[in-house]
């Protein structure tokens, strides 16, 4: 999320949702009463002498006073209706309802006067982000099969390369080699364009000691300038893209988890799974089982999987989880879809929470 202004005087603040994570943090913040301002198009008609009419699509900006809102889960969109009550140009549209679409993107502005409080809050939480330094990693995974680059930002994880060798490249010696260097070139190339789109990222070289040394070899050789943008070497035991598990459960990547979401997630995860490993009863797991310790000022952390959210978030046990969640102090995150270890919460019921301690057994109603 990306924080453009704020207005502690008009009561306002202006983002940027970047994610549909983003998005769903909008539909929890934005309330019944509120206004919310975007840009949009009008179809504008103009009689001509003749008694004929011009069409123009005009630009202008609205304000919509918030009466309804829903999730478009298949779609992965928010929805705002109300009535306009603000409207750049004088096209006689105040009083209409109208409906504000929102994906990831679409710069908003939300102006509460009652809850303001709240709005500054979740500006300050996103503009501590914003201040941490570092850029993208640039991940390479190398073994004896090929190399991948994966990138991994604030905004995900994408593969940029992947290719593996051919089994006319496993052969000849000299063959493999030809094969192997054209590899390395391709992920190279890779490498060099996002270091000159972003020379704050960060390459990050894993596999097979042997391998992740020909590499380095290699960039010694043909990319000295790319050998000097690689802050960390380490094993990883294959170097298809699916070898990022492996350094996430591992906690490789430790040091990033503050500024890499995907990191933070997966370390999250792993430290709910290997708690509830040591003592079931140190975790919940279940909107029913989780509902109960945030009720009782048990849960310490909540974790949600995004995609249960986009389904569930609107259902009054919900709501009331995450109201609570909020108001005891319990830490919540919510796991990012697309990823391992969103399926892992998916897994447990798409919501599970560690505990401050073990809970009594809950009585039966009869």
């Amino acid at each position: 999320m990306r924080v453009l202004r704020v207005d502690a005087l008009k009561r306002l603040v202006e983002v940027v949702p970047e994610t549909t994570l983003d998005l769903l943090n909008v539909f929890r913040l934005v309330s019944v009463g509120d206004t919310l301002y975007s840009e949009t198009s009008r179809e504008v008609k103009k009689e001509r002498a003749d008694g004929s009419y011009d069409s123009e699509r005009v630009r202008l900006r609205i304000g919509v006073e918030v009466e309804k809102k829903t999730l478009e889960p298949m779609m992965r969109r928010i929805a705002f209706l109300g009535r306009i009550v603000y409207e750049s140009r004088d096209l006689g549209l105040e009083g209409k309802y109208h409906s504000i679409h929102l994906s990831p993107g679409t710069p908003i502005t939300i102006e509460s006067r009652q809850n303001f409080q709240r709005l500054n809050a979740f500006a300050k939480h996103y503009k501590r982000y914003e201040k941490l330094v570092g850029g993208d990693l640039l991940v390479v995974l190398v073994d004896d099969e090929g190399i991948s680059v994966i990138q991994i930002g604030r905004l995900g994880m994408k593969a940029l390369f992947e290719k593996r060798l051919v089994a006319a490249g496993k052969r000849e010696p000299e063959e493999r080699l030809r094969a192997v260097a054209m590899l390395y070139s391709g992920a190279a190339n890779v490498l060099e364009k996002r270091v000159e789109e972003d020379e704050s990222s960060e390459i990050l070289v894993f596999g097979p000691s042997i391998f992740v040394d020909d590499f380095l070899q290699y960039l010694k050789r043909n990319k000295r300038g790319l050998l000097s943008r690689v802050r960390r070497t380490g094993y990883v035991s294959e170097g298809a893209s699916s070898g990022i598990g492996e350094l996430l459960r591992n906690r490789v990547l430790h040091e990033y988890g503050e500024r890499v979401k995907v990191v933070a997630d997966a370390e999250a995860v792993e430290e709910l799974i290997a708690a509830m490993a040591r003592d079931p009863a140190s975790v919940a797991v279940g909107l029913r089982e989780c509902l109960r310790a945030v009720e009782l000022g048990a849960a310490s952390r909540l974790l949600v999987d995004e995609a249960f959210l986009w389904e569930h978030l609107t259902e009054s046990d919900v709501e009331r989880l995450l109201d609570m969640a909020e108001q005891s102090g319990a830490a919540v995150q919510v796991i990012a879809s697309g990823y391992e270890a969103a399926d892992k919460i998916a897994a447990l019921g798409g919501v599970a929470a560690t505990l401050r301690y073990p809970l009594p057994p809950a009585t039966q109603n009869k």
